[in-house]
């Protein structure tokens, strides 16, 4: 009777202590992507570019997506960017497992149907929410064919020179974990 109990016992200890060290490890985290600043060193179309960035977004457990800051029709003047800083470009949670990439264009906004909207650059960031550890890592998308982006390597914030259309932009990006 006492090796029933002391074996109950200890098995509803040993399920009590895996629930409450499953619930200490973060289901998810939120985080966002900003971009720090942009210089424009060279306009493309007569010293101003009407500018937005488009974020694409690829998971390992949920959809896909695709949305465009600052929202259409508005853009940014290449002039104004010197008052540009701090601009959230993605915000969103990263589940416990989950690996995100995300694809930040730099897009020059023309007016269709007569001409297209023109990629200057993109930089590439790959979240992985490990066991409740935010690992990040940046990169150029397609980077053997894309000779219009260059990667510094300064560090945090993470910078990139785009070089497209003409035109050249140095831009800064950070990840921050709320």
């Amino acid at each position: 009777m006492r090796l029933c109990k002391f074996i109950s016992f200890s098995v509803s200890m040993c399920l009590l202590s895996g629930f409450l060290f499953a619930n200490d490890i973060p289901k998810d985290m939120q985080v966002a992507i900003k971009m720090v600043g942009i210089a424009v060193e060279k306009a493309a179309n007569k010293d101003i570019d009407n500018l937005f960035f488009n974020i694409t977004q690829y998971s390992n457990l949920k959809k896909g997506g695709e949305h465009r800051i600052p929202k259409y029709p508005k853009h940014w003047l290449s002039k104004q960017l010197p008052g540009l800083k701090n601009v959230v470009l993605w915000d969103g949670k990263i589940d416990r497992g989950e690996s995100l990439k995300l694809i930040l264009s730099l897009m020059e906004q023309d007016f269709p149907p007569w001409d297209l909207d023109d990629a200057i650059g993109a930089a590439e960031v790959i979240l992985l929410n490990q066991n409740g550890h935010l690992k990040i890592q940046w990169g150029v998308p397609n980077e053997k064919n894309n000779q219009e982006v260059e990667m510094l390597k300064r560090g945090v914030p993470q910078g990139y020179i785009f070089k497209g259309t003409g035109s050249r932009y140095d831009v800064a990006f950070s990840v921050e974990q709320k």
